[in-house]
């Protein structure tokens, strides 16, 4: 009897002790998202396209749920900026311009390894939801592709509550049939991110 006693108060503090653990967070990060396959031949030879395979400022919010010191679940937006298109003939003589601008959301599971009471390494697999709009004198074409999300970084805490990211991310392809192929954003951040 004493034996299941004890047994059911260890369980009943293990029950207790997770939901205690699990936390909420938010960020805020900044950095940079780099595009490829968006310049090229545009199938009308000798007509190409540049300034979209760059690297641009990269602006993004998140939020999440740690539901173990190991195991949580994030939600992303991102703004992966806008860049500058230019379409040139044979001659090089620049024939139109215009922009091209990428954002995604994202929704992932996320793993954790303590490396000390200070650093962890931290990885994220999911979906994400990538946005286009294309303008050219001055109409408008957008687009949306569904793509794998997978993050890695390297977290520092300042406070138990405040902490610092740094982190990669693919975000995968972000359109089709363009002249340079398939479009694929990736990205570098630091962030800030508060648990409550």
């Amino acid at each position: 009897m004493k034996k299941i006693l004890i047994a059911s108060a260890l369980a009943a503090t293990t029950m207790m002790a997770a939901p205690a653990f699990a936390q909420g967070y938010i960020g805020f990060g900044v950095g940079s998202a780099k595009l490829t396959g968006v310049d090229g031949n545009q199938g009308i030879a000798p007509s190409t396209l540049s300034g979209g395979n760059t690297s641009r400022s990269l602006v993004k919010v998140y939020g999440g749920y740690q539901i173990t010191p190991n195991w949580g679940i994030e939600a992303q937006y991102s703004d992966l900026g806008t860049r500058d298109l230019i379409l040139r003939n044979a001659a090089g003589v620049t024939t139109a311009t215009g922009s091209y601008k990428n954002s995604q959301f994202s929704i992932a599971g996320t793993g954790t390894l303590p490396l000390s009471s200070s650093f962890s390494l931290f990885g994220k697999l999911g979906v994400t939801a990538n946005a286009n709009q294309l303008t050219v004198v001055g109409v408008r074409d957008s687009g949306n592709t569904t793509s794998l999300l997978l993050g890695l970084g390297v977290a520092y805490n300042i406070t138990p509550a405040l902490s610092a990211r740094l982190e990669y991310e693919d975000f995968g392809n972000v359109a089709k049939d363009a002249p340079g192929g398939t479009v694929r954003a990736s990205g570098y951040s630091l962030s800030l991110k508060y648990a409550f």
